[in-house]
């Protein structure tokens, strides 16, 4: 059946698009806080900015150029190195961005990637290429969620919103995500880093406090111990002090599973231990010598003490 609908045309699609980075560059802010030029910055809740944390190379006070083109001097409340996030603080900013609905960050949506590397607003545009559950970056770090982009990051647009067609912001632009490519932090994942270092300073992350490697035990091993598979994780040190020393677990001994999840690669481990919360007791089965056992382990806060 035809639609009644009229096609929106490449003057239409102009108009709209320049529109909407005139609305966003409403809540898009320079950080004077690096050499060169500024980075951009995100006018986030009420008295709020976030921002990519390597580009904001100073702690405390930092000048910031707001979108009226006034300056204002806001303070470095926050970090979280692990999704390169970092909060400021500010009196006198104009109202907060806007949200995308969920629907406008699915694979194949226009977006634009606005920045302000100075008094100036600048843009470039694209789609969303690829939404990542579980994104582990080139640091080996391990995010909730990515949106991987087909657009151009130029500098200074890192730390600047993700705008869906429609004006609302469905991410936080970050060359540094994906080692130079062009990705951003998904709204969600921005705002429970944002609770969690506002309540309590730091993102809670689940620890053990051991190192360990993959490795394949010997068949003979397999087959003396009944077991259903010959990966796991041995374990090369455990820290002082901490939850893995507590519960027992001693260097050569090889994970195989932690609450029913098996360890194939340390990623395994450090993902269960991220669906778990601290303080809560998590089970694992491990081989030690020709037997095998399973301990009781209660992860703690990673950034409350201890590595």
């Amino acid at each position: 059946m035809a639609s009644n609908t009229a096609p929106l045309s490449l003057v239409d699609l102009s108009s709209q698009l320049s529109s909407t980075v005139e609305r966003a560059s409403q809540y898009v802010v320079a950080i004077r806080a690096r050499r060169r030029i500024p980075s951009s910055g995100i006018i986030w809740r009420d008295g709020l900015i976030v921002s990519a944390s390597h580009t904001v190379r100073r702690d405390g006070r930092v000048p910031v150029t707001l979108p009226s083109g006034d300056s204002v001097e806001a303070t470095v409340i926050a970090r979280d190195p692990e999704t390169d996030l970092v909060v400021l603080r500010a009196d006198g900013l104009p109202a907060p961005a806007s949200r995308a609905e969920s629907n406008e960050s699915s694979v194949g949506s226009l977006a634009l990637a606005v920045g302000r590397p100075g008094r100036a607003t600048t843009a470039s545009f694209g789609i969303v290429s690829a939404v990542i559950d579980g994104w582990r970056s080139h640091q080996g770090r391990r995010i909730d969620g990515v949106l991987r982009l087909d657009l151009s990051v130029y500098d200074g647009f890192s730390g600047g919103p993700l705008v869906s067609a429609s004006g609302g912001v469905i991410g936080l632009n970050n060359s540094a995500l994906a080692g130079g490519a062009a990705a951003a932090l998904p709204t969600a994942v921005i705002d429970s880093v944002v609770d969690d270092l506002l309540s309590r300073g730091h993102v809670s992350r689940p620890y053990l406090g051991v190192a360990v490697h993959p490795v394949t035990l010997a068949s003979s091993t397999v087959s003396q111990l009944q077991l259903d598979r010959a990966d796991g994780l041995v374990v090369l040190s455990v820290a002082d002090d901490t939850p893995a020393e507590r519960a027992g677990i001693l260097v050569g001994d090889v994970l195989l599973e932690i609450t029913g999840t098996p360890l194939t690669k340390p990623a395994n481990l450090y993902d269960a231990l991220l669906a778990t919360k601290a303080g809560e007791p998590v089970s694992i089965r491990l081989v030690r010598g020709d037997k095998t056992a399973t301990l009781a382990v209660t992860p703690i806060d990673r950034n409350s003490g201890g590595e």
